[in-house]
């Protein structure tokens, strides 16, 4: 049975014909009137005498031209198929692209190129009207034989600035090869086979396509082409003689539209029009001085018009997306079987079933998908600006949502399907699942201009509006709140504006209850920036029951800053307090105790100047017992053991903390962070004579002794030690108290309650000795030599090497000898400790490509992923749907090299593509390689003490420890490198190239004494 036709999705539902009132024709043709500089692609021949040897890697210089037979094999045993890609996909298609290709690293061009590159840039800038200084980029090397070519495409922008694309092509006989270059309804082309050498340029958004080459080598050199970007400066030349006449004849046009308009009573609903624009931009490049050609001259035109008759100019990507159903027997047929016409008579004939095919003028840039799936069905359609700015480019609103017919209505141009010679930017492709039917979604994109009345600007932009694009918004009302004349309708949509984007119960968009996972979404696009933007405007207009409602929505996403805001607003009016005080408490009681204590210094302590009675009344009887409550809970860290210490320091006293904070330590005396973080805090103030001395030494000694008893040294953390990708996870979030998360990476996932400092250690010791608590710092060192074989390994680094730097410090503040023998004993326990548990012994090395993954998933094709993974086999192939082998390349780490080890793509060819994996990473070396940085990181980390104080704090032991013969190497690398006496060590940035070296010379006879 054959195929259904291919189902016209561009004329179903569209609107026969655009909005075309004398007023909107009298626009366009106004518009149509302007011509703007140059072309959107150009050709020109090139003298020999331009042309200078080229070196390649590993074949050498090329001098001679033109192209010889054997010094073209050499470069294409160099080369390598060019390859086209998708997102983490990377295919190599023959019949798609068929060249061969060679890096700008392996290139050399000599000095004398540089002139006539300069010169090439020169001739685009005045080839294609562009006015800023142009660069070029030497990008690719591209070989040809005969049969190679490349199909329609357009090119992505690959650096910062790229408009475009140069292609010098050297002299190298063939026939054949053509670029033919399409921009709306003009075709080029560039024959490079009949004038050599040459070059071309064309703009990014143009599409192109080499044909095949019948005979010969075609042989060029491919560069990107960019400006550097100055939003002040317009990309493309501006004839002002041409803007003046043209700007009379926009003007005058505007203006009727205008009048028109003012006539029909004024429907804000269709008080705007839409401009399609010659060329497509970026999001990178969409402003009014980045737009090219015509499209600057006529927009230019149409900003003073703007400006002067009271209307606003935006410009937007605009996107089309269409889902369909598709027929199954189209999925492995070759879209591309009728792509080239040798009769140029039966282009307009065969054009509609061409293009529904997916072969003409689409996009096949190196980032695009070739495969074309044409419809049988509509399932929907649906037009929006994905991206809406201002002339100067900055981001007004984002997924704006036409309504059906709104686009051809008030499109300015007379025009039957706005997107019919629209560029195909994506396209996915569901597959057949044997569950449902098979499917595509089409995207099409273009780019417009929106002229808007600023009557109605404000109604436009909230068309339709989600949460995101109304927080968007804000800052521009914001700023108009400044304006008396703006002020009270400014604040008017501030208020609306904030309910949309920050209310967290509803969908303000569909007025329905959010999901769990869309209030996370919510919560991902809060801008914080704005949201602070936002506090102070509406508490310098004392707007106080907002406030609170703000305090409500934004919850602990705003950090401190928020109160630096209050804090002055209560200073402007101190009668505000009581209107905002219950609000305060209750964000407050959202945030950590430490965060808490810092909300109250930045709303000013007792001792400032800018204190205020009201503040402190409400935080001692308030703000400090429910902070107490909190520290009873499970997860109470370090930081709230100081902080609410520091409150009962500024708002109660001595009696409070003996009755009220002594019994909260006791009970949470298990949590070691947090007893130790408040009972050092009160020693300090004690110190500084804030605290009654007899009284606070009788508190805290018991109360430190019952907390060193229960001191669980293998389960203290670091925040440092967390492992990134647990950071991210979705268990973590779930569990997240503080908004400290941590793991370790070889034991049970840390808490937040757990996390300690070296410094905090220390100075625990530091206050034993100080105090003259002999028998609490026995039981400290002790305690610590005796555990700590149990720690994690990745908390040497963050943790314990800390502390014995601290240790060292600590005792000589104290006056106690390093040759102490229970500090000795403490310091070679956590250095043996660290060497045996995080460096280890050497590996032998043995080439091995076993042991990588698991994949998390456990899906049938990942068990046969991670049965690959885990053998000795080097190279996987496996063959299944495009859908299948995306989900492969996403567990394998979304890159082509994987966090795995693995490089992964797909081949193109039978029924169904393959997935091909081949593993990079040899684990036998890569064990060694990893022992070798480990080797060298502790080499480093012995290198920051001071030597002649660690030899004595690690007497006899010292030359074992640090030199770390016994390890590897061969007996230690001194034994083959010579190097500095420990004595002398210093932190060795280069210890990896020295052990390096020591690899080398293995074998070496020794020297005498070695």
């Amino acid at each position: 049975m054959p195929p259904s036709p291919p189902f016209d999705e561009f004329r179903l539902g569209s609107v026969t014909g655009s909005m075309d009132t004398p007023a909107s024709a009298g626009l366009r043709e106004a518009l149509h009137a302007i011509k703007g500089a140059g072309s959107f692609a150009a050709f020109s021949k090139l003298s020999v005498t331009d042309l200078k040897p080229i070196s390649v890697q590993d074949v050498g210089t090329i001098a001679g031209f033109p192209l010889q037979e054997a010094a073209a094999r050499q470069l294409i045993e160099k080369a390598r198929q060019a390859p086209y890609g998708k997102g983490s996909e990377t295919f190599v298609d023959t019949s798609v692209r068929n060249t061969w290709e060679l890096d700008a690293s392996q290139l050399h061009l000599s000095r004398q190129w540089a002139s006539t590159v300069g010169h090439a840039c020169e001739w685009v800038a005045q080839q294609l009207g562009i006015t800023a200084f142009v660069r070029a980029e030497l990008y690719k090397m591209l070989i040809y034989e005969k049969g190679a070519m490349f199909k329609a495409h357009t090119d992505t922008e690959k650096i910062p600035g790229m408009f475009g694309t140069l292609v010098i092509c050297l002299p190298s006989k063939h026939k054949g090869g053509d670029l033919v270059l399409k921009h709306r309804d003009v075709t080029k082309v560039f024959k490079t086979s009949e004038t050599q050498p040459s070059m071309a340029c064309w703009f990014s958004d143009v599409s192109h396509e080499v044909l095949p080459v019948t005979s010969g080598i075609r042989w060029v050199l491919t560069y990107n082409l960019a400006v550097s970007q100055t939003p002040d400066r317009p990309f493309t030349a501006l004839n002002s003689d041409l803007c003046a006449v043209g700007l009379d004849g926009v003007q005058k046009a505007l203006s009727a539209w205008l009048d028109a308009r003012g006539g029909d009573g004024g429907d804000g609903d269709t008080n705007y029009l839409y401009y399609l624009l010659d060329h497509t931009y970026t999001e990178s490049n969409l402003s009014l001085n980045a737009l090219k050609g015509a499209d600057l001259y006529q927009m230019q035109c149409l900003k003073d018009a703007c400006d002067k008759l009271n209307v606003s100019l935006f410009f937007g990507l605009l996107e089309k997306e269409v889902q369909g159903g598709c027929d199954e027997s189209y999925e492995h047929e070759d879209p591309y079987c009728d792509y080239y016409d040798d009769d140029p008579d039966d282009e307009d004939e065969d054009e509609d079933a061409d293009y529904y095919n997916g072969g003409r003028g689409i996009d096949r840039g190196e980032e695009e998908d070739y495969d074309w799936h044409p419809f049988v069905d509509i399932i929907e359609t649906e037009i929006s600006i994905k991206r809406l700015v201002a002339a100067d480019g900055r981001t007004v609103r984002q997924n704006l949502k036409l309504d059906e017919g709104e686009l051809e209505e008030r499109l300015i141009q007379d025009v039957e399907d706005p997107f019919k010679k629209a560029e195909r930017e994506e396209t996915d492709y569901s597959g057949f699942t044997g569950n449902e039917g098979v499917s595509a979604t089409h995207w099409y994109r273009m780019t417009i201009a929106v002229l808007v009345p600023n009557d109605d600007v404000d109604r436009f932009l909230t068309k339709g509006i989600t949460k995101t694009d109304a927080q968007s918004l804000l800052p521009q009302y914001l700023a108009k709140c400044s304006d008396s004349e703006t002020r009270d309708a400014a604040m008017q949509m501030v208020r609306h504006l904030a309910r949309l984007a920050w209310e967290q119960n509803r969908d303000t968009y569909m007025g329905r209850l959010l999901t769990y996972t869309e209030v996370n979404r919510s919560d991902q696009s809060f801008d914080v920036e704005i949201a602070l933007q936002f506090v102070a405007t509406i508490l310098r207009h004392q707007e106080y029951e907002l406030f609170c409602k703000a305090l409500d929505w934004f919850k602990t996403k705003v950090g401190a800053q928020l109160f630096v805001f209050v804090e002055k607003a209560i200073s402007k009016d101190p009668c505000c307090f009581s209107q905002i005080k219950d609000g305060l408490l209750q964000n407050l009681s959202l945030r950590s105790v430490a965060h808490r204590m810092k909300a109250l210094t930045l709303l000013g302590l007792p001792s400032d100047s800018t204190y205020n009675p009201q503040v402190g009344e409400w935080a001692a009887n308030e703000v400090v017992p429910v902070a107490l409550e909190v520290c009873l809970g499970p997860k109470v860290v370090s930081a709230s053991g100081s902080a609410i210490v520091d409150m009962v320091k500024e708002y109660r006293d001595i009696e409070y903390l003996k009755t009220s904070l002594v019994p909260v330590i006791q009970k949470q005396a298990p949590l070691t962070p947090f007893a130790l973080g408040a009972l050092m805090r009160i020693l300090h103030f004690e110190t500084k004579g804030f605290f009654d001395k007899a009284v606070t030494l009788e508190l805290c000694k018991p109360l430190l002794k019952s907390v060193l008893d229960v001191m669980d040294v293998a389960n203290l953390r670091t925040k440092e030690g967390v492992q990134p990708e647990y950071k991210t996870s979705k268990k973590a979030r779930n569990w997240d108290y503080h908004g400290l998360l941590a793991s370790s990476q070889d034991g049970p996932h840390a808490k937040p309650e757990t996390f300690i400092s070296a410094n905090l250690l220390a100075e625990c010791l530091g206050r034993c000795i100080q105090f003259g608590w002999d028998d609490l710092a026995s039981l400290f060192s002790l305690k610590l030599a005796a555990k700590i074989v149990d720690v994690p390994r990745v908390e040497f680094h963050h943790l314990w090497l800390p502390f014995v730097r601290e240790l060292i410090s600590t005792l000589g503040a104290a006056n106690v000898p390093l040759s102490t023998p229970r500090y000795q004993e403490l310091a070679r326990a956590i250095l043996e400790a660290y060497l045996d548990k995080e460096v280890g012994k050497e590996p032998s090395g043995a080439t091995d490509y076993s042991g990588l993954g698991p994949v998390s998933c456990s899906c049938a094709d990942c068990g046969d992923l991670n049965r690959f993974l885990a053998s000795g086999e080097k190279v996987w192939r496996f063959p299944a749907i495009k859908k299948r082998r995306k989900h492969l390349e996403d567990e394998l780490g979304f890159s082509s090299t994987s966090r795995f080890g693995c490089s992964h793509h797909s081949e193109r060819g039978g029924r169904c593509g393959t997935l091909v994996v081949t593993k990079t990473v040899d684990t036998g070396a890569k064990a060694k390689k990893e022992w070798t940085d480990r080797f060298a990181q502790a080499w480093d980390e012995f290198g920051k003490f001071d030597q002649d104080k660690l030899r004595v704090l690690l007497g006899a032991d010292y030359e074992r420890i640090t030199s770390m013969r016994h390890l590897g190497f061969g007996q230690g690398p001194q034994a083959q490198v010579q190097r500095a006496p420990p004595a002398v060590l210093e932190p060795r940035a280069n210890a990896r190239n020295a052990m390096g070296a020591a690899n080398l010379v293995a074998g070496v006879k020794r020297r005498a004494g070695e």
